[in-house]
C-alpha cells in the first residue's frame, strides 16, 4: 500500500422504514469499478440490521475534499431481478472531523434519508465511519481499492450462490452521480452503538447437513448395485 494511502472504514449498520421491502441488502463504493456488498437481512423486514463493515484505500485528497463522497444503494432481493429501493451520498467532509487539538479523525455514527428512485426521501440509512492507520496490517488492500471484514475472515456472504449475471445487471441500475442527502441525526461517540459480529452459523450447519445426507444416499445406492440378485 502506498505510504499515503489511508483507509477508510465504513460501518453499514441498519436502515428503517423500507416501504414494505423485505430480504434487503445494500451496495457501498467509492469508485463506480469497486462495489462491496452487505449481507443479506432475511428477518429484520422493513428495519434491516446488517452491521457489515468495509475498508476503501483512498488518499488524503480524497479525505479532505469538499465533494468526496461514499454512495449507498439498498436493494429488495427479488427471484428473477432485485430491486433498488433507494440511494444515499454521504459527504465525508460533512460526516467525518478532525479536531483542532488533533489531526486525527475521530469516528463518527450518523442516520441519513434515504432517496428513492423517483427523488422523494423515505427512511434512514443508519452509518458508522472511521480513518485507519494505513499501517495496521491491511494487507489485501496491497491489490485491491476495497474489501469488506468478512472477505478478510475468509468468509463467503450467504448470496455469493446468487447468479453474477443477476448481480452485475442489479449493479448498473444505480447512478454513478447519487445526490448528496440529507443528515438527520449524528453522534461522534463510538459508545453509542454497540459493535456485534454476526456470523451465517445456520446456513454453514445446512449445507453440512446435505453433504453428509448426499454420501449416505450414495454408500446405499452403492451397496445396493453391487449386492447379490437373488
Amino acid at each position: 500500500m502506498e505510504s499515503s494511502a489511508q483507509v477508510l472504514e465504513i460501518h453499514l449498520i441498519s436502515a428503517q422504514g423500507l416501504k414494505h421491502h423485505t430480504k434487503n441488502y445494500s451496495i457501498a463504493w467509492v469508485d463506480p469499478s469497486t462495489k462491496l456488498r452487505t449481507r443479506i437481512d432475511r428477518t429484520g423486514g422493513e428495519n434491516p440490521t446488517w452491521n457489515d463493515k468495509f475498508l476503501f484505500k483512498v488518499s488524503p485528497n480524497f479525505l479532505s475534499g469538499e465533494t468526496s463522497a461514499v454512495s449507498v444503494a439498498i436493494y429488495a432481493a427479488g427471484i428473477i431481478r432485485d430491486k433498488l429501493i433507494g440511494t444515499v451520498r454521504i459527504l465525508i467532509s460533512t460526516f467525518l472531523h478532525s479536531s483542532p487539538s488533533s489531526p486525527m479523525i475521530s469516528p463518527a455514527f450518523a442516520a441519513f434519508l434515504i432517496r428513492s428512485p423517483s427523488g422523494e426521501f423515505f427512511g434512514t440509512l443508519n452509518v458508522g465511519a472511521t480513518v485507519l492507520n494505513a499501517f495496521t496490517g491491511f494487507q489485501a488492500l496491497n491489490k485491491a481499492s476495497a474489501i469488506g471484514y468478512h472477505e478478510l475472515a475468509g468468509e463467503n456472504l450467504a448470496g455469493k450462490h446468487r447468479s453474477a449475471n443477476k448481480s452485475k445487471a442489479t449493479v448498473r441500475d444505480v447512478p454513478e452521480s447519487i445526490p448528496s442527502d440529507s443528515l438527520v441525526h449524528q453522534s461522534e461517540t463510538s459508545d453509542s452503538l454497540i459493535d456485534q459480529s454476526f456470523t451465517d452459523v445456520s446456513l454453514k450447519q445446512k449445507v453440512r447437513k446435505k453433504k453428509k445426507k448426499f454420501w449416505i444416499n450414495l454408500r446405499q445406492l452403492h451397496a445396493i448395485c453391487i449386492s447379490p440378485q437373488i
